[in-house]
């Protein structure tokens, strides 16, 4: 009977070394288009289509931008999100997403998806953030696809 508490405190011990090795959500190293020497090169935003029968048949384009300034705009606007807390509630709704894909001028790609509904999560690689109205904001002013104001 000695052996199972050692067993179990071998396994508390992994599952603590595993837990602090995890970063919180919205913590941990930032994507390279949230630093201050971004340089970007081009911008394609496709809206991501709700896995439902489209009654017009259309598939909603891609866009893209090559222009820098405005780029970063929508960088910095992504990358100045809250990050949630822990005990936020999102309601279920279901609404169109959007993929955003950054390319800077080294050719490393970061895409991001950003949720036009509930909480309006914007997820990729280092980066958990909410509340996505300055995100809309800033892509509606390059003129890129975004989410109409509710």
């Amino acid at each position: 009977m000695r052996r199972r508490p050692a067993v179990a405190g071998v396994l508390l011990l992994l599952a603590a070394a595993t837990a602090c090795g995890r970063a919180e959500p919205g913590s941990g190293d930032l994507p390279a288009l949230c630093s201050p020497g971004y340089e970007p090169r081009e911008l394609v935003d496709r809206p991501l289509q709700v896995a439902l029968p489209s009654l017009s048949g259309r598939t909603p384009a891609e866009a893209r931008t090559t222009d820098a300034a405005a780029i970063k705009k929508i960088a910095a606007a992504a990358c100045s999100l809250p990050a949630p807390p822990a005990d936020i509630a999102c309601t279920l709704e279901l609404g169109p997403s959007y993929e955003l894909r950054f390319l800077d001028t080294q050719n490393r790609t970061t895409t991001l998806t950003s949720a036009s509904f509930g909480c309006q999560f914007v997820e990729g690689p280092g980066l958990h953030r909410y509340d996505a109205k300055p995100l809309w904001d800033a892509l509606a002013a390059a003129g890129l696809p975004a989410p109409q104001p509710r």
